[in-house]
């Protein structure tokens, strides 16, 4: 396993990359923690100037109602993150963070701008809104799909992050141009 430090570093490195070359960033990400850990750190690159202002979508139902919940036990956060939250800094929004709701809204949000980053459910993209956003962008090569957890033998995931060049989404067989980093 990287170490965190290694892990942000080349979360950033991807994000600039996709800025840079006008490209979309999909991150299937797990609703509990791994997509509060992502808008936190998104939020912190941005407050930090380390990434310019990029449009963000939060394409999770289950993920939006979690940060919720995280959002109302903020107290429970370690120190560090509760000296953040005291400081006034709300850690779970930033400029260009977009909280698509529903379906009709994250087929609108992201069609016509030239960089994105969509977080969407299922982790191991085996259900969930990620799957629209894979099928209709794994095929682009301005795609980076961006692996953020463990991906089971026998999920879509998986056959991604060994390389599969045609993925079944949807009963769609989708050939896969995108680039794909973990």
């Amino acid at each position: 396993h990287e170490n965190s430090d290694d892990k942000i570093n080349k979360l950033k490195s991807i994000i600039l990359e996709v800025i840079r070359n006008k490209k979309t960033l999909l991150i299937p990400a797990f609703s509990v923690e791994r997509t509060q850990e992502l808008i936190y750190i998104f939020n912190n690159m941005i407050e930090n100037k380390e990434i310019p202002l990029v449009p963000v979508f939060l394409d999770s139902p289950l993920g939006i109602s979690i940060t919720k919940v995280y959002k109302k036990y903020e107290k429970e956060f370690n120190e560090n993150v509760d000296e953040v939250i005291k400081s006034g800094d709300d850690i779970f929004s930033f400029a260009r963070l977009t909280i698509t709701k529903t379906k009709e809204e994250s087929k609108q949000n992201s069609n016509s701008l030239p960089s994105k980053i969509i977080i969407a459910g299922s982790g191991m993209s085996s259900g969930g809104r990620i799957l629209y956003h894979e099928a209709k962008y794994l095929g682009d090569e301005n795609t980076v799909l961006l692996l953020v957890g463990f991906q089971a033998a026998g999920t879509l995931g998986r056959k991604l992050q060994d390389g599969f060049k045609k993925v079944r989404i949807m009963g769609k067989e989708i050939n896969v141009n995108a680039k794909i980093e973990q």
